[in-house]
């Protein structure tokens, strides 16, 4: 039989990344919304919600979204995105202004998403949001203050995509690669609204609504995960990407 002497550091062992992700997600402040039955809400037949995980707060639908969500049981689990309608969700006031935020998003596609998702204050018309198109991502505001991008293959396979934001830098990381830039967003020092699938609570933007399965959505409302050195953050971080790796 062999023996290691000594401690394996946490990843070295396969199988228990479900746990150690959501045991960060919990001490980051983290919520998880992952696309199965039990946290799907209904109402009439109608899907009117999705719950995190942990059952802390429900993603309502959107504005628009009057009826449109759909939900495949899998394996795996996805809400689904249909282009040209708003099926998507809105975690409404998640802090009195937003000066920091990381948004991660575990989806398929065909490479035309559209909007993922987005952080909207409603103030000065502005707003950061995801979106994948002509075989790219990318996160900017809509203003044009601050934009990153990573180009796409399309293998057909599900992808991690994580944004995060410190009030001065936008971070987009995806398959491995990282792009980061400066710039200030006008219009984020207020209460701000979490949107999946999405950009806001406005009917119309028919151009910005894509195809896309989402498998699970992470929102960190007040940690730039990316560009932060604090061992909770890193840990989350590493916990995400073995999740991805093994699991997925």
């Amino acid at each position: 039989m062999l023996e290691i002497a000594g401690k394996l550091p946490i990843g070295a062992l396969i199988g228990g990344e479900d746990r150690l992700l959501s045991q960060s997600l919990l001490r980051t402040n983290g919520a998880r919304f992952i696309a199965r039955q039990a946290d799907v809400v209904m109402a009439e037949g109608t899907i009117t919600g999705w719950r995190e995980a942990q059952g802390a707060v429900v993603a309502e639908a959107a504005g628009p979204n009057t009826g449109n969500s759909r939900f495949d049981a899998g394996p795996p689990g996805a809400m689904l995105c249909e282009s040209g309608k708003n099926c998507g969700f809105v975690l409404p006031a998640f802090a009195p202004r937003v000066e920091r935020f990381t948004a991660a998003v575990i989806l398929t596609s065909q490479g035309e998403a559209r909007t993922l998702l987005s952080v909207s204050t409603g103030q000065s018309n502005n707003l950061i949001f995801l979106s994948e198109s002509e075989g790219q991502l990318v996160a900017k505001d809509r203003e044009g203050a601050v934009e990153v991008s990573l180009p796409l293959a399309q293998t057909g396979r599900a992808r991690l995509a994580v944004l995060g934001f410190d009030g001065r830098k936008l971070w987009l990381s995806c398959g491995g690669q990282t792009v980061v830039a400066e710039g200030r967003v006008p219009g984020m020092d207020h209460p701000g609204e979490f949107f999946i699938g999405c950009r806001s609570n406005r009917a119309g933007l028919v151009k910005t609504l894509g195809s896309s399965r989402l498998h699970e959505v992470m929102f960190w409302p007040d940690r730039a995960l990316q560009g932060s050195d604090e061992p909770d953050d890193r840990a989350a971080l590493g916990a995400l990407g073995r999740y991805m790796r093994w699991v997925w």
